[in-house]
């Protein structure tokens, strides 16, 4: 090399150069390896699609589970108003508790947890146990004879309510197999929040970028800006709703004691108890509950609202009174934790206090705690639940155009990743996105539609409501697969519109009552559901007028094209 090309500010060859001078000596130059970025991006583009329509639908009905009570109180328009219902007070719960330990006896002698839930003021209470299975079992007495009462899901009409959104949410209604499943997207969702980071070398620059009207341009914006916006939020959201959900994922955890041959292994195993204790073998005669109750009410100055008997006839039974929240005392506190006494269940004899709103012991509990408080919300008020939901429905948003990304790519320029199966796999695509974006909205109203039209004496109903819902889904489905691309997004997105706008005016027909008496009473959990409805119908008609609006111009636009290449090929042919 010459002294000049060794010079600093002489003129260096390029890497297009160095491979022509490799050719010319006959040397083969090493294909390039992808960098850390370009991975990345392939993990995030193809993780993230094949995982995104789930995780949308677990995102959307999260951030409707946010207003879960409220839900159910329009679902259940029989209830009176919040503020006329009875405040509760103490009141003597001795009989209660004789029918509900009467019942236990003979139902389930042998069950090592009794659960009773004497609420003042209530005609009846609610019992559970757990069965030979392991798994609660419940009953529905009657206060005043101790009789079982027909199992119903709270007063008004059977219906799942707002839970509906939480267990679909948590599990997909399929119980263990479900929670599994919304763990693997959790974790592929995850996945997809960091590499985006690390693909997204400019992400605060993207944040502050948007370009409207510029096609596949400002759906490349939105996803990034809606997710540089919400990125703390999604980190904390998935992370914590997997942490919670760890017994299921990593139950070699608990068993972890017995492999270390600890003492304590037993009692961690098999009680549930605070106080970790376990079951002697021997027999023991229950202590009278109601005085425990009473004792309990006065120290902690609350209602009593479950009351909890592990290992019943043993002799190291015991008891534990859980006292009732209050949202005046929960304001400003992270933990939702209830105040509990435990007694000796033989004796009596107070064992241990916890206080209402305390963080448990040990870091690891208070963090395990503090995660799932800020995933259940429980300590929330009105103001951070809408911040919730607004987070919630922003990072719903961001997954759902990166799926729309995907195919707005590929339809003007196709990658052939599939071979000859391409078109094929992009139609898949495709229909799996109007389904799952627009046709669970869909779903979603059709739920609430189905509440206000299903009999109200019909047997199980709050399952038939859920069978509507799936049911809709399902016709959204097959409807996409029908009408594929435009015509899809455009009839599904006008029907979201039209179940939402007309919501108020379906409740008013099949109840009676409607939004502007909400209003006037003062109903605000009843009018919120049917304003925010509202709200979203308008979102709707907005988003499927500017997608007519874009399709027209497409149209136009390759009209015009066609005329001039027409015009073209009759010029040339004149010139000839």
């Amino acid at each position: 090399m010459t002294a000049a090309a060794k010079a600093p500010g002489a003129p260096q060859p390029t890497s297009e150069a160095k491979a022509g001078f490799a050719a010319k000596a006959g040397t083969k130059s090493a294909p390039a390896r992808p960098g850390l970025r370009q991975r990345m991006a392939w993990l995030h583009t193809w993780g993230g699609l094949w995982f995104c329509w789930l995780a949308y639908a677990i995102f959307l009905t999260g951030t409707l589970s946010v207003f879960v009570e409220p839900l159910t109180r329009w679902m259940k328009p029989e209830l009176p108003l919040l503020s006329a219902q009875p405040v509760a007070v103490p009141t003597e719960p001795g009989a209660a508790i004789e029918h509900g330990l009467r019942f236990l006896r003979q139902r389930a002698p042998d069950s090592r947890l009794w659960e009773m839930w004497p609420r003042p003021g209530q005609d009846s209470m609610m019992v559970y146990w757990m069965d030979r299975h392991d798994r609660y079992a419940e009953a529905r007495l009657s206060v005043a004879t101790g009789a079982e009462l027909p199992t119903a899901r709270g007063a008004g009409r059977d219906t799942l309510g707002g839970n509906h959104f939480v267990e679909f949410h948590h599990e997909l209604h399929a119980g263990r197999a479900g929670l599994w499943i919304v763990g693997a997207a959790s974790a592929a969702m995850l996945v997809a929040l960091i590499s985006g980071v690390i693909t997204h070398r400019r992400i605060f620059q993207d944040f502050f970028t948007f370009r409207p009207g510029k096609g596949q341009r400002s759906w490349l914006d939105a996803h990034n800006a809606l997710g540089v916006l919400t990125l703390p939020f999604l980190f904390m959201i998935v992370y914590s709703g997997l942490a919670i959900s760890w017994p299921t994922y990593m139950p070699a955890v608990k068993l972890a004691p017995l492999l270390r041959g600890d003492g304590a292994a037993k009692s961690i195993v098999e009680s549930d108890s605070p106080s970790g204790r376990a079951a002697s073998g021997k027999p023991g005669v229950l202590t009278a509950l109601a005085p425990l109750v009473r004792a309990a009410e006065t120290a902690m100055n609350t209602p009593t609202f479950a009351l909890v008997v592990h290992h019943p006839g043993d002799a190291a039974m015991t008891v534990e009174v859980y006292g009732e929240v209050s949202p005046a005392k929960q304001r400003g506190k992270l933990f939702s934790t209830r105040g509990m006494i435990e007694y000796d269940g033989v004796t009596g004899a107070q064992r241990s206090v916890r206080p209402a709103h305390q963080a448990p012991d040990g870091v690891a509990r208070t963090a395990m705690f503090g995660m799932d408080e800020l995933h259940r919300l429980h300590f929330a008020d009105a103001t951070l639940r809408w911040l919730y939901f607004v987070s919630g429905l922003a990072g719903t948003a961001m997954m759902a155009s990166g799926a729309i990304l995907f195919m707005l790519k590929r339809r003007h320029k196709s990658q052939r990743e599939f071979g000859a199966a391409t078109p094929r796999v992009y139609r898949l695509i495709e229909t799996l996105n109007i389904a799952s974006i627009s046709g669970l909205a869909v779903a979603c109203i059709g739920f609430l539609w189905a509440n206000r039209l299903l009999p109200l004496d019909l047997v199980e109903r709050h399952e038939w409501e859920v069978t509507a819902f799936f049911g809709v889904w399902l016709l959204t489905l097959l409807h996409a697969a029908w009408q594929p691309g435009l015509r899809g997004w455009t009839q599904q997105l006008l029907a979201a519109a039209a179940l939402c706008l007309a919501l108020p005016l379906l409740n008013w027909i099949s109840t009676g009552d409607q939004l502007v008496s909400y209003l006037l009473r003062g109903d605000w959990q009843r009018a919120g559901v049917e304003l925010t409805s509202l709200a979203f119908g308008g979102l709707f008609l907005l988003a499927l007028r500017r997608l007519r609006a874009r399709a027209a111009l497409a149209a136009a636009t390759s009209a015009t094209s066609a005329t001039s290449a027409t015009s073209a090929t009759a010029a040339g042919k004149a010139g000839a």
